[in-house]
């Protein structure tokens, strides 16, 4: 009569005892545990007084689908340091301070730069009149890579120095990682994170 019994029912409504089993023991032990509390990273301001210097090597503007020609932002704070919808020339620096919101410990500066053409261009003084000089012109000139120099000063001591480069005809962005020790007023090691966003 026992042979006649059907095994494999048996051993499902087993195994689905087991498994209610084990995960209501888990869910009673997760509920015992002590709830962990929420630590908030809370940084002391650095005590320097900072600045940041941009130099482009080249007229950033924005285009038809962005206005932006420089912006500078701080650890992601929606507020930017500085923001420009107008042409930013090249060799200009461009400075920001006082720059305030560093901390100690390590700050990321996100720089970004519109690359709109400059439809002012006169190409006619380098080749000519012709319009087939001027089209010569105008392709050399999206065939040059762009580059940005960021400096930033603590106390006015160039404490970071870097260079963000883009491919040719392609806009300028990139991550400055700024690292501020505690003990230290002014000094940092910076790591750069730099290159053409698409």
């Amino acid at each position: 009569m026992i042979d006649a019994f059907p095994k494999r029912p048996l051993l499902v409504l087993v195994m689905a005892t087991i498994a209610w089993g084990s995960l209501t023991l888990f869910q009673k032990f997760r509920a015992s545990l002590p709830t962990p509390k929420a630590v908030e990273n809370v940084r002391a301001d650095a005590q320097s007084e900072y600045a940041i210097a941009i130099t482009l090597t080249f007229d950033a503007q924005g285009d038809a689908f962005n206005p932006l020609a420089l912006r500078v932002s701080l650890d992601g704070v929606a507020e930017p340091l500085f923001e420009s919808k107008t042409t930013v020339r090249a060799g200009v620096a461009v400075l920001i301070s006082p720059v305030a919101g560093i901390k100690v410990g390590v700050n990321e500066l996100l720089i970004e730069v519109g690359s709109g053409t400059d439809s002012s261009v006169d190409s006619t003084n380098a080749f000519g009149s012709g319009s087939a000089d001027r089209e010569i012109t105008e392709a050399a000139v999206q065939q040059v890579a762009h580059a940005i120099r960021v400096q930033v000063l603590a106390n006015e001591e160039v404490i970071v120095d870097q260079t963000l480069w883009s491919e040719p005809d392609d806009a300028v962005s990139g991550l400055i990682l700024i690292d501020v020790p505690e003990n230290s007023d002014a000094r940092s090691t910076p790591v750069e994170h730099a290159g053409p966003q698409h």
